[in-house]
C-alpha cells in the first residue's frame, strides 16, 4: 500500500469528489481515479461507492478513512519531530579524540557545555585506528594525519607541528646528531598512537627507524621517555614547550625538519548532518588553530 495513495484517498473524501480532489492536488482526474482503484486493489476491497452525483464511503471505506487520517497525522508529526531534532541542540553528542587534543580543549569544552546546556557531551579518549570505529556509534571523532578510510567524511580542523627532541643528559652521553642520517646511530622513540607510525616520524624527510628503542601509543609516555634520556623522540610542538623552557628537552636540527600534520573532524556521512554536530565542528575550527599556534609560538628558538 502506497502512503501517497492513502493521502490522495483522504483528499478525495474530504473534497467530496474526484474532480475537486484532482484540482486540489493539481493532478489529472484520470490519475486520481486510477490511483484510488489501485489502492482498492491493493486492499482487495471497495472503499467508495461512486454515483453520478456523489461519492459514498463503504463501511470498510469509512473505517479505513479514519485510520488513514490517524496514520497521516502520525507521519506528519514524526517528520516534524525529526526535523526539529535534526536542527536542535539537545540530546547526547558523542566525541572521540586523542588524550593530548582533549587536554588542549578542556577549557573550551567547558565553555561549549555552558553555551549549549541541553546537550549531553559524551567524551571518549581513544588511540584506536579509525578502521576499528566502523561499527561504533559516534557523532564526531578528532583524528590526526591522513584519513585513508573513504567510508567516513573527514574535514580539516587545524594543523599541528611535530619536531625532534632529546634530553640534555642523552645528548651529553650520545652526542648531538647533526644530520638525519646520524639518527641511525641513536636510540629512537616512536609513537603509534594514530593510524600509522609514519604520523609521528616524518617518513618523507627522515627515514623511519627499522628498530626503534621503544614504541608507545601515548604522546605523554613518549615525552616522559624522551625527557628521561631514553632517546630521540618526535613530539608535537605544543607538548614540548614547557620541557624546552625548563631545559628538560632540546630541539634538534634547529627545527629544520619540523613538519605539519592536519587534525581532522571525522563523521559518518555528509548527508543530513545533525545541527549539534555541525555546531561542534564549527566551534572547534574557530578556536583550535588559534590555541595551537599560540602555544607553538612560545617554543624557544
Amino acid at each position: 500500500m502506497n502512503l501517497d495513495d492513502m493521502a490522495l484517498f483522504v483528499q478525495v473524501v474530504q473534497q467530496g469528489s474526484f474532480t475537486k480532489a484532482a484540482e486540489y492536488c493539481e493532478l489529472p482526474k484520470s490519475t486520481v481515479s486510477r490511483r484510488i482503484r489501485n489502492l482498492e486493489a491493493s486492499l482487495k476491497t471497495r472503499l467508495l461507492e461512486r454515483t453520478t452525483r456523489s461519492l459514498i464511503l463503504t463501511e470498510v471505506g469509512e473505517a479505513f478513512y479514519h485510520k488513514a487520517t490517524q496514520i497521516l497525522d502520525d507521519v506528519a508529526a514524526t517528520e516534524k519531530d525529526i526535523a526539529h531534532r535534526q536542527g536542535d541542540y539537545t540530546g547526547k553528542l558523542t566525541l572521540y579524540a586523542p588524550d593530548c587534543i582533549l587536554e588542549l580543549c578542556t577549557d573550551h569544552i567547558s565553555e561549549f557545555c555552558q553555551q549549549y546546556p541541553d546537550l549531553s557531551l559524551v567524551i571518549h579518549s581513544t588511540n584506536q585506528p579509525l578502521s576499528a570505529m566502523a561499527d561504533r556509534r559516534f557523532d564526531l571523532r578528532i583524528d590526526i594525519g591522513s584519513q585513508p578510510d573513504s567510508s567516513f567524511i573527514a574535514i580539516p580542523l587545524a594543523t599541528l607541528h611535530y619536531d625532534y627532541f632529546a634530553s640534555p643528559d642523552y645528548l651529553n652521553t650520545h652526542g648531538i646528531p647533526q644530520t638525519p642520517a646520524e639518527l641511525e646511530q641513536h636510540h629512537t622513540l616512536i609513537m603509534h598512537q594514530f593510524s600509522s607510525q609514519q604520523l609521528s616520524w616524518n617518513h618523507g624527510s627522515i627515514e623511519l627507524p627499522a628498530m626503534p628503542k621503544c614504541t608507545a601509543d601515548s604522546p605523554y609516555v613518549l615525552r616522559a621517555l624522551t625527557a628521561a634520556g631514553q632517546g630521540v623522540g618526535c613530539l608535537p610542538l605544543f607538548m614540548a614547550v614547557d620541557q624546552v623552557k625548563n631545559i628538560q628537552l632540546v630541539r634538534l636540527f634547529d627545527g629544520q625538519y619540523c613538519f605539519p600534520l592536519t587534525i581532522y573532524g571525522v563523521y559518518h556521512s555528509r548527508r543530513f548532518v545533525p545541527g549539534k554536530v555541525r555546531v561542534l565542528i564549527k566551534d572547534i575550527q574557530q578556536f583550535l588553530q588559534q590555541k595551537l599556534s599560540t602555544i607553538e609560538g612560545q617554543l624557544p628558538t
